[in-house]
């Protein structure tokens, strides 16, 4: 045992205890106990698994029996860390206190749990001959897997991976590698088609993810990738690296991720490893083109979004060369999240004032919104037909509401609803930023978050987009931003559907048009529900225009940028072409088709 550990570095306790305090140290004793453990409260059932754990992992006991004990904890770990992420996901970044300790203890309980495998690894010489392929292959795939909660869980709160984690799922990987067990099926019911998953399958997951440039992802972006990368892990390939092929270097000696070949030189490569993921890009590639249809081997799932699929397409293939250096800032930068609050900052004025709304459109579940809708039923201020209400303020019927008051109403917008927080500049370049939170960082941070940024030195606001965010080790929380537009116009935009009523006003940024390098003029929208080829009506500056989107230049989890045309401009171009031969009825009327017509309905 001693040798083996030696030879690759595992970090296990020593094994002094001869009985366990909670149950008897048999299979049967370990069944009893977890059955009666108090399932309905997840904080007891957490503190009774790590702290039986800890004991179990000190126990003196054959290995084969050590493997059947933590194959019944297993699935009561799973259950109770995906019980417990609720706690620590969709929250500020900067972990509050409680959130913090939950996180830990999922980080405990997997750790753990792990370290229970890799005692069985370590004690390998003890495993039964006749049975040693089986439970090594399954001592060492469960050891990885373990490791992987761990590593999805940094990468999910934007912190740095554990020491050692990396190095040991290296070495692991090179044991199994060894002994010819990377290629054997083990069974696992926790593998995304609930029946096998190979040793090589679960290394390659766990280097997958974090060549995926991790950091310029959302929390709820890392956890669809990972669901699914056991699946694409079958596509990737991993080669010696003296061959030249993948992009990726994998040195087993370093506690570090996978590395872009291209940035390594003057290193000794003859014991590393080389990942190929040519497979997995072609197939996104296909997917995107085939406008996401699996046609190929690479089954891609519909939640995964086009703009992550972008993103890994671009980070699993050729690096790109950073266009700027960058250099050591002084100063601070005032910078504004979200949306909303660019559009109050840029526009200057609330939403509802940019939009000249009144209180149908600002609260549809209004008295006055409700009794227009009634209308199309009866005559005005009736009920059945006959009965009148008198709806005055002077009624004693009715009770007058002031709802400019409320704080739900958009008109109640101002400046305390949108701070600015004044971050100091670690670094810049002509591109972007890298700045630091000193404080507690707000909750709607994520990465492709969309700010608005003002320098000391100017009175207007430049429009950014936040591109990866991590939290360094006694250094706080950094985040990386890229320049979108030094400025642009606030706008409000709705959808028109082809049938029904049009969508509410929502708030957008159009980007103007910048002919030195070719790029068109552009429209910032919400997420949803806007989408390529959709009808819209933009309003600027007070007047209303109808426009077509085109194309989309990006999209993150916040907002999409597109292509568009005015289509008062389409029509008069078509008109030019068609103005000698236009057809007209007997009246002289020119005929148009219906679509020209919409902007009339509500005018009738």
């Amino acid at each position: 045992m001693d040798s083996t550990q030696q030879k690759i570095n595992l970090r296990i306790p020593q094994q002094t205890l001869k009985t366990l305090s909670f149950a008897e140290g048999s299979e049967k004793g370990i069944t009893r106990w977890l059955e009666n453990l108090p399932k309905a409260n997840i904080g007891e059932t957490a503190r009774q698994l790590y702290q039986g754990l800890i004991e179990l992992n000190q126990l003196e006991v054959a290995p084969e029996t050590r493997l059947l004990m933590l194959e019944k904890i297993r699935q009561e770990v799973h259950y109770v860390c995906n019980a417990l992420a609720k706690y620590y996901l969709g929250q500020s970044i900067v972990l509050s206190d409680k959130p913090r300790k939950v996180a830990n203890l999922s980080q405990a309980l997997q750790n753990h749990l792990a370290n229970g495998y890799k005692v069985v690894v370590a004690q390998e010489k003890a495993l039964k001959s006749r049975d040693y392929n089986n439970l090594m292959a399954l001592a060492l795939q469960r050891s990885m897997r373990g490791l992987c909660g761990p590593l999805l869980r940094a990468y999910q709160l934007y912190c740095p991976v554990a020491d050692g984690v990396w190095l040991e799922l290296h070495q692991l990987y090179q044991l199994a590698r060894k002994r010819k067990l990377h290629q054997q099926k083990v069974e696992d019911k926790e593998a995304i088609d609930g029946k096998t998953m190979t040793i090589e399958q679960a290394y390659l997951t766990a280097l997958l993810m974090g060549s995926a440039r991790p950091n310029q992802m959302r929390q709820s972006a890392m956890a669809r990738l990972f669901s699914i990368l056991e699946d694409w892990s079958r596509h990737a390939q991993l080669h010696p690296a003296k061959d030249g092929l993948g992009l990726f270097i994998i040195n087993p000696d370093m506690d570090c991720p996978p590395r872009y070949r291209s940035l390594i030189s003057e290193e000794d490569l003859s014991a590393s490893l080389a990942m190929d993921t040519s497979v997995i890009v072609d197939g996104l590639k296909d997917y995107m083109l085939n406008g996401g249809e699996n046609r190929g081997p690479l089954k891609v799932p519909d939640n995964l979004g086009i703009e992550l699929l972008q993103h890994l397409s671009q980070s699993w293939g050729d690096l790109a060369e950073r266009t700027f250096n960058r250099v050591p800032g002084r100063g601070k930068l005032r910078v504004c999240i979200g949306m909303s609050a660019t559009h109050y900052r840029i526009s200057n004025t609330s939403f509802a004032n940019f939009i000249d709304a009144d209180d149908n459109e600002i609260n549809p579940f209004s008295d006055a919104a409700r009794r227009q809708k009634q209308e199309g039923w009866s005559g005005p201020n009736t009920i059945d037909g006959d009965q009148t209400v008198d709806w005055t303020p002077s009624s004693s019927k009715v009770e007058e509401i002031n709802y400019s008051n409320s704080p739900s109403g958009v008109e109640a917008e101002d400046d305390s609803d949108y701070p600015v927080h004044s971050l100091p500049i670690i670094n810049h370049s002509p591109g972007g930023f890298c700045l630091t939170w000193p404080k507690d960082v707000p909750k709607q941070l994520q990465a492709g978050e969309l700010l608005c940024i003002q320098e000391d030195s100017d009175n207007s606001w430049s429009l950014a987009v936040v591109r990866w965010i991590r939290q360094v080790r006694g250094g706080g929380t950094q985040m990386g931003i890229e320049l979108v537009a030094p400025h642009c116009t606030p706008c409000a935009v709705k959808l028109l559907p082809k049938s029904g009523e049009p969508s509410q006003y929502l708030r957008g940024l159009m980007l103007p048009e910048v002919s030195a390098i070719d790029r068109p003029a552009t429209l910032i929208t919400p997420r949803l529900p806007f989408q390529v080829n959709s009808k819209i009506m933009l309003l600027s500056g007070g007047r209303e225009n109808r426009a077509h989107l085109v194309d989309r230049v990006t999209a993150t989890g916040s907002f999409s940028q597109f292509e568009y045309r005015l289509l008062e401009d389409e029509a008069t171009k078509a008109g030019a072409k068609k103005e000698a031969g236009t057809t007209t009825s007997g009246s002289g009327l020119a005929l148009v088709s219906e679509d020209d017509f919409d902007s009339l309905w509500k005018s009738l």
